[in-house]
């Protein structure tokens, strides 16, 4: 990931409304697959791989012992939160880790591999006997954007995309679902507009502001509702921004 897509996620994700649905999303999404997992003697083992500042691990942590993963790079380092959790490095420390962790999560990681099946099967290599995967990506290469390009993107999925890889991976779906269905016309209208009237440069740069405290309410209300619909497994959207999947192994 570029600076600038370590910088505008730290200076977003406590606060803005995108980044606070989501974060219900994956609650609910957590505490479903922590349920079904069995775990008796001793905390579930969680590992947020791709974790970025880390902001998250203290969410994950209400479900279990968290440790966070990431590639390390010194121009980065300015962005991570100080914390007490675990930190492993991808390249050097996940070889060691293989079948220890009872739900591997990577929110909106997948995208920035260049080989996404070899990413999946070396996220289930991490995961015990009867342990889950949970994972957020962006959906549709139409919706192509700043946010895209700052981040070092690869791909945005499609669900049949996202299926493709998970199956030849050799992976099960638990859940699958679209989300951010009811701001995809306002995130459509903003890139497109920018795709258009604006330079090159200008569009690879991130489209996230600071909206009016009243506003950013007003849409994490609009997004929350429907990540508690999605986040619950009451609703599968047919279409959204995003896309999320609770995956286990193929053999389960």
């Amino acid at each position: 990931m570029q600076v600038e897509g370590f910088r505008v996620t730290r200076d977003f994700e406590e606060v803005h409304w995108w980044f606070r649905s989501r974060r219900d999303l994956i609650r609910m999404q957590v505490s479903r697959a922590i349920g079904e997992v069995r775990v008796t003697g001793r905390k579930p083992q969680i590992v947020d791989v791709g974790c970025g500042t880390g902001f998250n691990l203290g969410l994950l942590s209400e479900f279990g012992d968290v440790s966070g993963a990431d590639r390390f790079r010194p121009e980065h380092e300015e962005f991570r939160l100080s914390h007490a959790f675990p930190m492993l490095d991808v390249e050097r420390d996940l070889p060691n880790q293989r079948a220890r962790f009872d739900l591997v999560t990577a929110f909106d990681v997948l995208e920035h591999m260049d080989d996404d099946v070899a990413g999946l099967r070396t996220l289930e290599s991490l995961l015990a006997p009867g342990g889950q995967m949970l994972l957020t990506v962006p959906a549709y290469q139409w919706l192509w954007g700043g946010e895209d390009v700052i981040s070092e993107h690869r791909r945005r999925y499609t669900k049949t995309s996202l299926t493709r890889a998970i199956a030849e991976a050799g992976l099960r779906v638990r859940f699958m679902s679209y989300f951010n269905l009811s701001i995809l016309p306002m995130m459509t209208s903003v890139i497109w507009a920018r795709r258009l009237f604006t330079s090159a440069d200008a569009e690879a740069k991130s489209s996230l502001s600071t909206p009016p405290s009243w506003l950013n309410e007003a849409l994490y209300s609009l997004t929350s509702g429907e990540a508690a619909l999605v986040g619950k497994e009451a609703l599968r959207m047919p279409a959204g921004a995003s896309i999320v999947c609770r995956l286990q192994r193929g053999e389960g």
